[in-house]
């Protein structure tokens, strides 16, 4: 027997975006602040006075200097290189350098723990840590 198809449920189209889609894409949104919320929640509050800024040489730590300071020191790496190190409103900064290629120079001011600039031709190490 011949059956007669329904011609107006052929000709519609279904959105690209479905409703529960939305609610989806807005559920992992509200998850994604919520766990942003409670991460800056559970971080120990930032204060220059429990933060070092730690100067190594290789691997052997040379110098340590609080960060909430006002300090300019020269650092002199291996092989008699040397690294203007300046420190001023919770943030460390490598000056000037007499490596050739200047990236340390060029990295922008650390003041996070973790946080590091290196120069590799005077193996100068500057970071961020807490204070013991």
């Amino acid at each position: 027997m011949y059956t007669r198809r329904d011609s107006s449920r052929q000709n519609k189209k279904e959105p690209f975006i479905k409703s529960k889609d939305i609610i989806l894409i807005a559920d992992c949104l509200i998850l994604a602040l919520m766990s942003m919320f409670v991460r800056k929640m559970d971080a120990p509050p930032r204060t220059d006075s429990n933060m070092q800024v730690v100067v190594y040489v290789g691997e052997e730590e040379t110098a340590r200097y609080p960060l909430n300071g006002e300090i300019t020191a020269k650092l002199t790496g291996r092989e008699g290189g040397t690294n203007d190190l300046e420190i001023r409103d919770g943030k460390a900064d490598v000056v000037s350098a007499s490596c050739p290629d200047k990236i340390c120079v060029r990295q922008n001011p650390i003041s996070e723990i973790g946080e590091t600039i290196v120069c590799l031709p005077n193996q100068v190490i500057v970071t961020i840590e807490a204070a013991e």
